[in-house]
């Protein structure tokens, strides 16, 4: 099967991509080539495995990108790169995928209906013809591209080995900036974010506004939510993660109420329900 391509002499071809030290001659692409004019590109990339607090940093800090016309590229492996395209998708945020394979191979096989909704509604790139399987070795290849179309990468959460650390290290190489959120320091998925702050020019990052200041990047104001009375208690509570009795017996509201209301909240983006029937307040 044949797929659409540009090639690196193509007038829509990104000129970022062009000043790493190996870009590719050819991508074959599905779905919307004009994102490839943006302007605004940031990578997030991160563990395949991640916890209850990178997946909640990686939607966080999407959702605020969002309000800056911000394109979203990353390599729609699991985890934190899934997570990344997914809520790209709902929060209306444009996303690139790079994979590792060709353009008839999903992978992986599980992220099926997410591969065609990011076709339907993103770009989907890569440099392997048709047939090509998700080789190891073309991961690290694919992580050049990732970083080579971005302006910054963002490590949301990594051990101290593992692609996106590469993804990072390539990043730094061609001058980008990086990005990593600092982490527990008893977590080994933190690990490779920790040493990115404390051995690289990677910089600290816990609050998008902190990476739109470096770019003058401007974002659109956010409507104020009107929350009711019983809401703000809850939220005044959750000044750390609690669990439901906790939040009762701080707040007082009576036990038919609170799920309501936990409900609303957690709809209206301002609290994130965790493992272990836990809450916390989205900052």
């Amino acid at each position: 099967m044949n797929y659409d391509f540009i090639t690196i002499n193509d007038d829509i071809y990104p000129e970022c991509l062009k000043e790493i030290s190996d870009p590719p001659e050819k991508l074959y692409y599905k779905g919307n080539l004009e994102l490839l004019k943006s302007e605004r590109m940031i990578a997030v990339v991160g563990t395949r495995n991640p916890s209850s607090y990178g997946k909640l940093c990686c939607e966080y800090m999407i959702k605020k990108m969002s309000k800056a016309d911000i394109t979203i590229v990353s390599g729609f492996a699991k985890g934190i790169d899934s997570i990344a395209h997914k809520t790209s998708l709902i929060t209306g945020t444009k996303t690139i995928a790079v994979i590792a394979s060709g353009l008839d191979i999903v992978y992986p096989a599980s992220n099926l209906s997410l591969y065609k909704e990011i076709e339907e509604k993103g770009l989907i790139l890569t440099e392997y013809e048709a047939g090509t399987k998700p080789f190891k070795g073309n991961f690290p290849q694919r992580n050049r591209i990732i970083a080579g179309l971005s302006k910054g990468v963002i490590v949301v959460e990594s051990k101290d080995r593992g692609g996106s650390l590469i993804t990072a290290d390539l990043a730094l190489e061609y001058n980008r900036d990086v990005y990593a959120v600092p982490g527990d320091i008893f977590s080994e998925y933190s690990k490779g974010c920790n040493s990115l702050i404390r051995d690289t020019k990677a910089k600290s990052l816990s609050n998008i506004k902190e990476l739109l200041e470096d770019y003058n990047w401007e974002i659109k104001e956010e409507a104020k939510l009107k929350v009711s009375k019983n809401q703000q208690l809850i939220l005044d509570s959750l000044s750390s993660e609690k669990s439901l009795d906790k939040i009762l017996e701080e707040t007082k509201i009576d036990q038919t109420e609170i799920l309501s209301e936990l409900i609303n909240l957690e709809i209206m983006g301002l609290i994130k329900s965790i493992a272990g029937g836990r809450y916390k307040k989205i900052l």
